[in-house]
């Protein structure tokens, strides 16, 4: 059990070099809804953050379709930190991430390529798989803000950071625990000894799809019941709550 969902947490695995349709979609500002609603995306991405540079963004998707490992064009193109993990993002929840990235891959078929823009740039999209969507309730960066200027809201909640040293170094905040997701191995079998399965456990990142994989590994395998992903994760707290808080 822990091997497995080491494996699907962790998301280290290659990616697949055999020509696959590319979807082109010209994403609205609005997420996707309907359908989406009650599923989750897996999904890796390369992003170009120079919005100047779509012709080198199709040519990227073209030589995925000609049988390019897309997993080795993200770690050498990418401009996002998850480059070095072949530029996986992991499981996408609606609401978790930029409507304009979302609007895009739940249009997608899975096994698809889909192109999106968004205010960080531009983004070729990998829809890998699919499935239904847990138990895992979304906080807003506002609703964040205000638990953690409220001592008497916060003293009952577990906040967790799963994002890299590095990242945390550049910009954290106040009462979260760091437990990185590239470092499962040391953590994840101790997990529900450290945090109380039964306590408010928010879970935070740089964007929201990580620590949406994180919460949903909470739920649905270590038994926790109630569980909030910051929506947007610590960006969106930079830019809707308190720009103090450095970008990255």
């Amino acid at each position: 059990m822990l091997l497995k969902a080491t494996t699907r947490l962790m998301l280290r695995a290659g990616y697949p070099t055999a020509r696959t349709q590319l979807l082109t979609v010209r994403a609205m500002a609005s997420s996707a809804g309907g359908s989406s609603a009650k599923r989750q995306l897996q999904v890796a991405h390369i992003l170009i953050k120079d919005k100047g540079k779509k012709d080198f963004l199709d040519d990227l998707a073209r030589q995925v379709t000609d049988g390019a490992s897309f997993f080795d064009l993200a770690r050498k193109h990418s401009e996002c930190p998850s480059a070095k993990s072949g530029g996986e993002l992991g499981w996408l929840s609606p609401g978790s991430y930029f409507p304009e990235f979302e609007e895009a891959a739940f249009k997608a078929q899975v096994g698809q390529f889909v192109n999106a823009e968004t205010p960080v740039g531009l983004h070729l999209i990998h829809v890998k798989k699919e499935r239904s969507l847990p138990d895992v309730q979304q906080m807003s960066a506002e609703e964040l803000a205000e638990l953690l200027q409220n001592p008497g809201l916060w003293e009952d909640v577990q906040f967790v950071d799963v994002r890299e040293d590095w990242e945390f170094a550049t910009a954290k905040l106040p009462h979260f625990k760091l437990y990185p997701l590239s470092r499962f191995s040391e953590w994840g079998s101790t997990i529900s000894q450290e945090l109380e399965p039964s306590k408010e456990t928010v879970v935070l990142c740089h964007h929201g799809v990580r620590s949406m994989q994180m919460s949903t590994y909470l739920v649905s395998e270590c038994g926790f019941t109630d569980v909030k992903n910051v929506t947007g994760g610590i960006d969106a707290y930079s830019l809707r709550a308190d720009s103090s808080v450095p970008r990255y």
